[in-house]
C-alpha cells in the first residue's frame, strides 16, 4: 500500500509540474528577470533590493537571477520569453500595451496624464485591472507591479525649445503613435533597441532620443548628447510583469512573500527614490560637463501632440479610452 500511495504522490507531482504547479512546501525555486536596462538604471537597483528581501524572507527559497543590459533580447523577445515561462519577470516600460495589447497605447500617449498621480490613478485602477485581465487571458502575462519612472524628455545634438527645432532631427521612437507625434513636428522618427542606442547616439545614426531621466542617466546617453531638453511630454511608469505560468507554480506562502516584497522593496522605493533623484541626476550629468539642461516649450509641444494623439486613439485603440482616462483625473 505504501508503495501504490508513492507512486500516487509521484504522479500527482508530475501532472502539477505539467500544468505550472509545484507543490507549496518546494524548498528552493530559481528563477529569473530579464530586462534591457542597464545594472545602474534605477528600475534594476530596484529589483536587486527586491531580489534581496525575496531571499531574505525566505531563507534563500526564492532566488532571482537579474539578466540586465538586454542580454537576452529586446524588450519585444523578453516578453516572448515570459509569454512561454522561459523567463519569469520582466521589467521596462509600459511595453506590454505597445507590443501586446496595442488597443490600449494609450496609456503611455503624449499629455494624456495632467501628473503623475493622474497615471498612477489610471494604471491602477480599472483600466489597469482591463488591461492586466487581457495580458493573462491571451499571453499568459500579469503586471505585478507598477512602480514611477518619471517624464520622458529629448536628449539631442543641439537644443530643443520649440518643436520647430526638431525639423530634420533623426530621433529614436518607441511606437507609431510617437513617430506620428514627432513627424508632425518635422522630425525623422524611427524604431531601436535600447541596449542599442547608445552606440546609435555616439554613431549619428540618430540625433536624438526620449526617454525618463533615470533612463537617460542609467544608460549614459548624457555622453553622447550635448543637451536634456525637458519636454515632459509621456508621463511613463515602470511596469513589472510576471509569468502567469510561474505564478501559479509559487506555493501561497512562496506568492505572498513575491508580493510583499515586490511592493516593499521594489515598487515604493520607485515611488519614493525616482521623483527624489532626478534633480540629483540632472544635477549629476551637467557636473560631467558632457550635457546641458534646456527649458522646453512644454505647451507648444502639447498643442501639437494632442489632436495627433485624439486622432490615433480613434482609429487603434479601445473605443472610449481617452475617455476613460480622463475620468481618473482630478
Amino acid at each position: 500500500m505504501r508503495r501504490r500511495a508513492t507512486g500516487i504522490a509521484v504522479a500527482a507531482a508530475i501532472v502539477g509540474l505539467l500544468w505550472g504547479i509545484a507543490p507549496a512546501d518546494a524548498a528552493k525555486v530559481q528563477f529569473t528577470l530579464g530586462t534591457t536596462n542597464g545594472p545602474k538604471d534605477t528600475s534594476v537597483l530596484a529589483m536587486e533590493r527586491w531580489k534581496e528581501a525575496m531571499a531574505k524572507a525566505t531563507n534563500g527559497e526564492l532566488e532571482m537571477k537579474i539578466i540586465a543590459g538586454g542580454a537576452l533580447g529586446s524588450d519585444k523577445a523578453h516578453l516572448e520569453q515570459l509569454s512561454t515561462n522561459e523567463i519569469q519577470v520582466h521589467v521596462a516600460g509600459p511595453v506590454v500595451v505597445h507590443n501586446l495589447v496595442r488597443e490600449y497605447q494609450c496609456l503611455e500617449a503624449e499629455f494624456v496624464f495632467d501628473d503623475e498621480a493622474h497615471g498612477f490613478r489610471v494604471w491602477n485602477g480599472p483600466l489597469g485591472q482591463e488591461v492586466n485581465q487581457k495580458l493573462v487571458e491571451q499571453f499568459k502575462i500579469r503586471m505585478v507591479g507598477i512602480g514611477s519612472r518619471g517624464a520622458r524628455h529629448l536628449t539631442a545634438n543641439k537644443p530643443i525649445r520649440e518643436p520647430a527645432d526638431m525639423k530634420g532631427v533623426k530621433v529614436r521612437v518607441t511606437n507609431k503613435l510617437r513617430e506620428e507625434v514627432f513627424k508632425a513636428m518635422g522630425a525623422l522618427p524611427g524604431p531601436l533597441a535600447v541596449s542599442e542606442l547608445y552606440g546609435a547616439l555616439r554613431q549619428g545614426v540618430f540625433d536624438a532620443q526620449e526617454n525618463p531621466i533615470s533612463t537617460i542617466y542609467g544608460n549614459r546617453f548624457y555622453e553622447v548628447q550635448k543637451y536634456i531638453s525637458l519636454t515632459g511630454h509621456v508621463w511613463s511608469y515602470w511596469v513589472v510583469s510576471a509569468s502567469e505560468t510561474f505564478l501559479r507554480s509559487l506555493g501561497d506562502q512562496h506568492r505572498k512573500v513575491f508580493l510583499d516584497t515586490l511592493k516593499t522593496e521594489g515598487i515604493d522605493y520607485l515611488n519614493e527614490v525616482v521623483p527624489k533623484r532626478e534633480k540629483e541626476l540632472l544635477d549629476t550629468m551637467v557636473a560631467s560637463g558632457k550635457t546641458q539642461v534646456v527649458q522646453a516649450n512644454v505647451k507648444a509641444f502639447q498643442q501639437i501632440a494632442e489632436p495627433i494623439v485624439k486622432e490615433y486613439a480613434a482609429k487603434s485603440c479601445r473605443p472610449g479610452l481617452l475617455d476613460d482616462i480622463k475620468k481618473a483625473s482630478r
